[in-house]
Formats: structure tokens, C-alpha cells, sequence
């Protein structure tokens, strides 16, 4: 760029100097002289004989460049670079900072069936107990937006989500559909490989985060928690067993879980590594057509929250 306005430069100054010879013994006032291009505009400005300052002003895309005739035989050159005012404004990072939206991230983890502090089972349901570590939680958050209440560090976040629930069965125990409260028979013709009741929950998640000062790479420690709203799409038990080959059985059924449900999150994490824990106070199950216990959950949060 500046090679080409050197020359352009050059241009405007032989093109000053035609005009000037070949209006030397005028003594009208000059009228400036435009040559507009597609990439840039330059104006020759000269001034007549009457004037005491013998000048002429090229301006090429903003910058003034001023010819000052001393005498005939010299030219002295000033330029002068021209004001420019900037606005500032966001780039997309800050923007994503400020106000981020992100599609389709998820947790991954184990849920637990809590009873009063313990992971055992009411007596009268024993023969439910779980595998506990082997039932599994995914939570895919479909989206979730973040508004800046205090930029860079306080937000608050809501979204949309599906939520899986995965509950083990250690013995085997075949649940009863539909019943009026949750029954079950042990089996004891079969010894089930996997044995679990899944359940399926649409997710309104409301939380707010803050986000700690960031270092020098643009990493923080960052926190977030409130409740999550829950609905539930559907259930059904998942058994597979081996006898003359691997058999499958899934059977949809109600098995009174409760429809709606509220839970309290809370994600923590520092940079891309990410934990959330997840706990509902209310029985899983519909009130006395079940075991009253909570469902907790624990996992990482992959992709952030």
C-alpha cells in the first residue's frame, strides 16, 4: 500500500506541475482538480498567483500532502497524516463471552438410588437394590444460552435438555407394568447379564454461574448451580440374558415414577476439565406407590457448561 501511494504520490505531483504551467499567466481563481478511481480519490488543489503562499494541496484517500513553492525552482513537501476515530466494539470472542450459546455439549456419570444417607433400599423393597456403579446418567444439553449480568464473571444460564436415568439391578427381579404400586417377582428360571429401569426426562435447567479471573492463557475457575425442571417422556426395563444365544427384552411401562421432578445442579470446573453433581429431594418414584428414595448423579460436564 504505501509503494502504491508513492507512486500515485508522483502522479499527483507531475499532473500539479502541467497544471501549473499551463495556467501560469491566469490569474482566476483554480477550481481543484478530482481524480476518482476505484481505489482511491485524489484531489489537486492549487492556488492562483494573488495568494501570498504559492501551495497546493494533494489529498489522497484522507492524507494531505501540501507542495510549497518557495521559489520557481523548488518544491518543499509536508504531509500530514489525517484524524481517524475508532468506535470500539466486540470482536466475536467478547461477544462469546459475553452472551454464549452452545449446542449440544453433555454430562456423563453414574446415578445412585439414596435412601436417608445410604444407598440401600427401604426393607420392604430390597430385592431392588442397584449396582451401584454400574447405573449410568447422560444428560444432553440441546442448548443452553448464557447472559451476562456482570461481563466476564457473573451470568446467568438456561436451556433445553434430555436426561437419562439408568438404574441396575443386582438381582433378578422382573418389574410389574402398570401396577397401582411398584411390585416385582424375583426370577429364578434366569440370571440376567443386565437388568435396569431407564428413564427419560425432557430438562429445563435455570443456574447462575460465575466465573473467577482469568490467567494469562485464559483459563478460570468457574461455578454454577441452581435447579433443573424435569418431565418425564418415558420409561421402560432393559434385560438381556444368555440362554441358546444373547436375548433381549425391553418392555415400556409406567412403573410409577414421578412425572415432574426438580432437581439441584452444580457444575465447578477450572478450564476444560468440568464436574456436576446432581440431586433430587423428592422421591423418584410417585408418593406411596414406591420406594422413597432420591436420585443422585455425578459425572463430568463434557464441553463446559
Amino acid at each position: 500500500m504505501k509503494t502504491l501511494t508513492f507512486y500515485t504520490t508522483l502522479l499527483a505531483m507531475l499532473l500539479t506541475g502541467i497544471v501549473n504551467a499551463q495556467t501560469k499567466d491566469s490569474i482566476d481563481t483554480k477550481k481543484p482538480m478530482i481524480i476518482d478511481g476505484k481505489k482511491m480519490k485524489i484531489t489537486i488543489d492549487t492556488k492562483d498567483k494573488s495568494e501570498e503562499s504559492k501551495s497546493t494541496k494533494i489529498i489522497i484517500d484522507g492524507d494531505t500532502t501540501v507542495l510549497d513553492s518557495k521559489d520557481d525552482n523548488s518544491n518543499t513537501v509536508k504531509k500530514t497524516k489525517k484524524k481517524t476515530y475508532t468506535r470500539r466494539i466486540y470482536d466475536t470472542d467478547e461477544e462469546k463471552k459475553k452472551n454464549n450459546r452452545e449446542w449440544f455439549n453433555f454430562d456423563l456419570g453414574f446415578n445412585f438410588l439414596a435412601n436417608n444417607g445410604t444407598l440401600d433400599m427401604p426393607e420392604e423393597y430390597k430385592g431392588l437394590e442397584l449396582q451401584n456403579g454400574k447405573g449410568c446418567n447422560f444428560n444432553l444439553k440441546i442448548y443452553e444460552q448464557s447472559i451476562s449480568i456482570v461481563p466476564q464473571h457473573l451470568y446467568f444460564v438456561y436451556g433445553v435438555g434430555i436426561d437419562w436415568n439408568n438404574y441396575r439391578f443386582r438381582d433378578n427381579v422382573d418389574l410389574i407394568k402398570d401396577a397401582d404400586s411398584l411390585k416385582y417377582n424375583i426370577n429364578t428360571g434366569i440370571d440376567y447379564k443386565k437388568n435396569k429401569l431407564v428413564s427419560t426426562y425432557l430438562t429445563v435447567p435455570l443456574m447462575v454461574k460465575y466465573k473467577f479471573k482469568e490467567n494469562k492463557k485464559g483459563e478460570a475457575f468457574q461455578i454454577a448451580a441452581g435447579p433443573q425442571f424435569g418431565y418425564l417422556l418415558n420409561s421402560y426395563t432393559k434385560q438381556k440374558w444368555d440362554k441358546g444365544g444373547d436375548q433381549k427384552k425391553k418392555t415400556s411401562g409406567d412403573y410409577n415414577l414421578d412425572e415432574f421432578r426438580i432437581g439441584y445442579l452444580l457444575y465447578l470446573g477450572y478450564d476444560n476439565i468440568n464436574f456436576y453433581a446432581r440431586y433430587y429431594p423428592e422421591s423418584a418414584f410417585k408418593q406411596n406407590k414406591g420406594p422413597d428414595v432420591n436420585t443422585v448423579c455425578v459425572g463430568l460436564a463434557i464441553g463446559g457448561f
